[in-house]
Formats: C-alpha cells, structure tokens, sequence
C-alpha cells in the first residue's frame, strides 16, 4: 500500500466516540487526517460555546423543576450539549496528531457552517424548543446511537438501490448540500494529492460514506480514487 484513502464514518453524538476514534486511529495510523468540521464552526464553539452552554442549562433546570423531572434522562438534551462543544472527532484527532506528527486539516466549508449555525441553534436552544423536549418521552443517547449505527450499516451493505436512494433523498435534493459535498470532496482531494505515501483518514459523519446511487455523497464524488470505508462502530465496513 504506497497510499490509502480511510473515510470513517461516524455519529456525531456518540458519547463513547472519542474512545472509539482514539483506538482506531492508533490501529490505522494514518499520516493525516481529515475532519468534517469547519474553521468557522471551531470558532464560533471556542468563543461562544460555554455561553451557549450556560444559556441551555439554565433554561433546561428551570424548565425541568417546573415540570418536576430529571433532565439528566433526556438524551435529546445531551445531543444539544454536544452540539455546543468542540466536536470529539477534532478533539480526539488533534491529539493524536500532536503525538504522532500527523497532518491535520478541518475540511467543512464555513459557510455551510455559518448558515447551519445561524439557521438551526437559536431554535436549538429556544424554551419553546425544549420545552417540548421535555415533553417527550426521554431517549436513552447510547441506545439512539446504536440505533444510528445499526442503519448506517444496513445502509451501507444493502445493494438495494432504491433502499439507499430513498433514503437519501431527504438531503440530496437540498442544493445548499449538494454545494457541500462537493466542497467537501473537493478539499479532501487535494489534501489527500498531498500524501505521498501512507493511509489518509477522513473523519465524518456516516451520511457521507453512502453510496452507490445517494444522490451524489462525498463518498460517491471520490469513488475514482477506490476509498475504504469504516464506521467507528466495531468496525462495520465496506470497500
């Protein structure tokens, strides 16, 4: 193996990923990695993350007491909080890179970034929003992300086609993601036109692995270059 593609796909939310992703990566030891996250996005987290943070605890309490439950059974509040903070695929691969002298590039575009940010978190964080939260009945995150990764292998073995495509339909049709992609493709390109030799990973949500025939993911816009894909849940891949 001169040089390697590894796309590794993950949940976002998973309480247990940066354990997962650390052992990972120190069996695949890749000479870069590539994240899906964007500058802007580390930005906005480093400076307003814990404000964020602060804003949400306080209005999920309030609202808890009110309602007479435990926040802490919701696992739709733990994915809010995740959401606020650094992401624990850049965290876990910064460290690794400081330790092994490995290449690290954050790939996302900000503008998508921005816009998701600008358009998604105030009702995110909205009393409204998690007031009806609370109203629901409460998930349990370890169970909810098993459950991700369970479709996410189903999807990526099924060669059903209609299966894949009727699933992704629900984004490929969104021009602002097609953009994304493409952007996303494009930059993993070019760094990975930077590697001489050993095994470049990319880091990202499982969503973007799917392919063939889901609508053109950064997957299916890199298949010329015979990437390998992984989900960080035990292993469960396909070439």
């Amino acid at each position: 193996m001169d040089k390697e593609l590894l796309l590794i796909g993950t949940v976002h939310r998973d309480p247990d990923g940066a354990a997962k992703l650390r052992k990972q990566l120190a069996e695949k030891r890749p000479v870069a990695v590539a994240i899906e996250v964007s500058p802007y996005g580390l930005f906005y987290r480093r400076r307003n993350g814990r404000r964020l943070l602060r804003r949400l605890m306080k209005t999920v309490k309030r609202l808890a007491e009110d309602l007479q439950v435990s926040w802490r059974r919701w696992g739709q509040i733990h994915a809010i909080r995740t959401q606020m903070q650094l992401p624990f695929e850049y965290r876990t691969a910064l460290s690794y890179c400081r330790d092994t002298g490995a290449t690290l590039s954050c790939i996302d575009s900000s503008t998508w970034s921005k816009r998701w940010i600008d358009n998604h978190w105030c009702h995110l964080l909205s009393r409204e929003n998690l007031e009806i939260l609370l109203a629901e009945r409460p998930q349990d995150q370890k169970q909810e992300v098993s459950r991700d990764y369970k479709m996410a292998a189903l999807l990526l073995r099924s060669r059903e086609e209609a299966f894949v495509r009727a699933f992704a339909q629900t984004w490929s049709a969104d021009l602002h993601w097609q953009r994304r992609e493409n952007d996303l493709a494009r930059s993993l390109e070019g760094f990975y036109a930077t590697v001489e030799k050993g095994r470049l990973a990319y880091v990202g949500g499982w969503q973007h692995l799917l392919g063939p025939n889901a609508g053109g993911t950064l997957y299916e816009r890199l298949e010329h270059l015979q990437p390998r894909r992984v989900l960080l849940d035990n292993e469960v891949g396909r070439g």
